[in-house]
């Protein structure tokens, strides 16, 4: 069964048609799904966060998914900050990228897809201000947004 609608999907293809520049490359950090559960071990959202990054990539041609398995492929998954599942980068031909950890469900659906956008176009809407303010960060941040649902 689909998780996003006929509607939803010819909406986000219009979408992605008009907005989406360059490629987008999405690397998912996962586990392998197996039929004996440990507990404690199983990741939770893993399966449903892979179904929905492929719903979303199938929808246009500049969406590339990658899936990569968190134990096998750990040393990938360090140099790339990704510390539990499930997890994605989002990476397009500019400086910078996007990590994510959870699945976008819900109200965070609409902010993968307005990543998704900025990192194809390589900018964001941020003011001239705040772009003139974080030009003058002569070092490394590291910035963390976290979302609940209410």
């Amino acid at each position: 069964m689909a998780l996003i609608s006929p509607e939803d999907r010819q909406t986000l293809q219009t979408l992605f048609e008009q907005e989406l520049q360059d490629d987008v490359n999405i690397i998912y950090f996962t586990q392998r799904e197996s039929v004996l559960i440990v507990p404690g071990q199983e990741c939770t959202y893993c399966k449903e966060t892979r179904e929905l990054l492929e719903e979303v990539t199938n929808i246009s041609d500049k969406l590339h998914l990658t899936v990569k398995d968190f134990v096998r492929d750990e040393q990938e998954a360090q140099n790339l900050g990704i510390t539990h599942i499930p997890a994605f980068i989002l990476q397009g031909h500019t400086k910078g990228s996007v990590r994510y950890f959870g699945i976008p469900a819900g109200y965070e659906f609409s902010t993968l897809i307005e990543d998704l956008i900025d990192v194809s176009k390589g900018t964001t809407n941020l003011s001239d201000k705040t772009r003139e303010a974080l030009a003058t960060v002569d070092q490394d941040i590291h910035i963390q947004v976290f979302v609940t649902p209410t």
